[in-house]
């Protein structure tokens, strides 16, 4: 079989399945001050799917809150737009999605691993002084051009599968191997194809691909999701048997200068942060 150029997988983006309209103004949206609340709020009203699922989350011990919440109007005022918003994005990405497609392919392993590495980034974006709802996000779609492969060619997807078992690799490797490319290139692809604003376009590409040098020098979104990414799978929220922990890159982990009892912190806060988001992947 021969494997599919990068220039294949960018021409069938239009074909994969669409986002919710809402979900789609929330994402080009990211990071902007000026939103009109009352617009998106009736929007995210309007999908009951949805919104049922925020709701849930909202309600989660997870918040603490303690009366029930049954409007997204009422959740915005007592949760704030910003937790509303990585909600409601949270669930309408990962929902969007088919749940089977390539042999061997489990698509809850990658919605749960992209969901703490989400939390994660977050977690790391406040130590390096970066937005957490902008990384919350980059971390949620770092994967996502894994999602595309299954989608696009399932064939070349368990091929991938394959060799990692086989050569007991780094899927990412496995990928290299295969295509000749990785995923991080395709996601970037689909971040700019769904208008999703530049930087966590760039923090999704390069994130297997960080800056060697320079480690004394501010860290970037690229270095939060690269370390996120490997504390998520030394964690294993995924629970997927074959997956390795990636090497981190030195500079990297200096850039975001963590020292141990950070470590602890961020990676309790991850914990307890992916059990209160969990439920919207259900």
């Amino acid at each position: 079989m021969k494997p599919p150029s990068l220039e294949q997988i960018v021409g069938s983006l239009r074909a994969l399945p669409s986002l919710p309209t809402v979900v789609m103004e929330l994402l080009q949206t990211m990071g902007e001050e000026d939103v009109d609340i009352d617009r998106l709020a009736r929007g995210i009203g309007h999908d009951q799917a949805l919104a049922a699922r925020t709701l849930r989350v909202a309600n989660s011990p997870f918040y603490g809150m303690q009366g029930r919440i049954d409007t997204i109007a009422e959740a915005i005022t007592v949760l704030g737009f910003v937790n509303i918003r990585s909600l409601v994005t949270t669930a309408g990405i990962a929902t969007a999605w088919p749940t089977s497609g390539a042999a061997g392919f489990e698509a809850g392993v990658i919605w749960r691993h992209s969901l703490g590495v989400a939390c994660c980034a977050a977690t790391l974006a406040r130590l390096a002084k970066l937005r957490p709802e902008t990384l919350f996000l980059a971390g949620l779609l770092h994967d996502i051009g894994r999602l595309v492969l299954v989608v696009t060619h399932p064939a070349a997807y368990a091929e991938i599968l394959l060799r990692r078992k086989q050569e007991d690799c780094l899927l990412l490797d496995a990928e290299r191997a295969v295509l000749g490319f990785d995923h991080a290139q395709i996601g970037s692809e689909l971040c700019r194809h769904w208008r999703i604003p530049a930087p966590i376009a760039a923090a999704v590409e390069r994130h297997h691909r960080v800056n060697p040098a320079a480690p004394r020098v501010p860290a970037d979104m690229a270095d939060v999701v690269h370390v996120a990414d490997v504390l998520t799978h030394a964690l294993d929220l995924a629970g997927d048997p074959d997956a390795l922990v990636p090497p981190p890159e030195a500079a990297a982990w200096q850039r975001l200068g963590l020292n141990e009892p950070d470590l602890r912190s961020v990676l309790e806060q991850t914990e307890r942060h992916f059990d209160g988001f969990a439920n919207l992947l259900g």
